[in-house]
């Protein structure tokens, strides 16, 4: 084979592997942000059980690189678009921070994605709004709730675990690694 198919066939494989699964409900258009929530699976059971519990709703959520105002590194807004049988959500994040910074944003994100979801009911914005209000606090434009925290403090000190074990070293990366 010449070098141009050779060249080619490389960037397929490398795109395929970067595009999610055609099921998934955790998406991004961002191919850094696929990255980190590829790499937050492998390395966080928290990430892990949130993608499975969303996976597990009539939700589809798409993780893009954004600004949230209100000085906060990620974010839900609360908008919600509904098409038959499936609600869209957005997170927004600001994927200029470090890896693990990112993936444990992430994760507190989904987190929250996951409580709206979990009302079924919660199918207007003004719905998705009062959905993300009941258990919250903080202020009237940054509202947070503890599972949030607790979800993306598990992901970051899972994260940071990984990277400190010389038992994970040369472990394949992607979904078909142990324990995903």
């Amino acid at each position: 084979m010449n070098m141009t198919v050779h060249v080619a066939l490389l960037a397929l494989s490398l795109l395929a592997s970067a595009v999610p699964a055609a099921g998934s409900r955790v998406r991004s258009s961002h191919p850094y942000i696929r990255a980190m929530i590829a790499e937050a699976q492998v390395r966080s059971a928290t990430f892990r059980r949130l993608v499975s519990e969303i996976e597990a709703t009539d939700g589809i959520v798409y993780v893009e690189e954004g600004d949230c105002h209100h000085q906060v590194r990620a974010c839900v807004p609360p908008f919600v678009t509904t098409t038959g049988q499936f609600r869209f959500l957005r997170v927004l994040v600001d994927a200029r921070q470090q890896d693990w910074q990112v993936m444990s944003d992430i994760g507190h994100e989904l987190q929250h994605a996951l409580e709206v979801l979990k009302e079924a009911s919660a199918r207007t914005d003004i719905q998705v709004f009062n959905a993300m209000s009941r258990e919250s606090f903080g202020s009237s434009e940054v509202r947070e709730t503890r599972d949030a925290i607790r979800a993306g403090d598990a992901v970051e000190d899972e994260v940071r675990a990984f990277a400190r074990s010389s038992s994970t070293r040369g472990m394949p990366r992607g979904p078909s690694s142990p324990d995903s």
